[in-house]
């Protein structure tokens, strides 16, 4: 997959080039997942945080992708099911004492 100047991936299409959401307004929704992660006591299924955030799926996939390559996300380990049946992964954030060292910092939206 490709990724702009700014770590967003895009597939090799024109036109999803050209939907690759400015990197303010990105960065600023993979915080808010990122923080419903933290926050949450129990891992989450993209599914779940699109409908608590009421946020379309697909603009909340992504940013678990970012996420993920960032080391600040991870598989949990644990399986959810998807409104289709089928298995999914549970998201939890990485704890703050195992995140790496040279990873990306993010602000919290919430106190911010």
């Amino acid at each position: 997959m490709p990724y702009t100047d700014h770590g967003t991936g895009y597939q090799r299409t024109d036109t999803s080039r050209a939907a690759v959401v400015p990197e303010t307004k990105r960065l600023r929704l993979r915080d808010q997942v990122l923080v419903f992660l933290r926050r949450s006591l129990l891992p989450l299924t993209t599914e779940d945080l699109a409908r608590i955030m009421d946020r379309p799926y697909a603009s909340i996939q992504p940013r678990l992708s970012e996420l993920q390559d960032s080391g600040l996300a991870r598989d949990s380990g644990r399986r959810g099911m998807t409104r289709y049946g089928r298995s999914c992964i549970k998201w939890e954030a990485v704890p703050l004492d195992e995140r790496p060292s040279a990873g990306l910092e993010m602000k919290n939206p919430a106190t911010d």
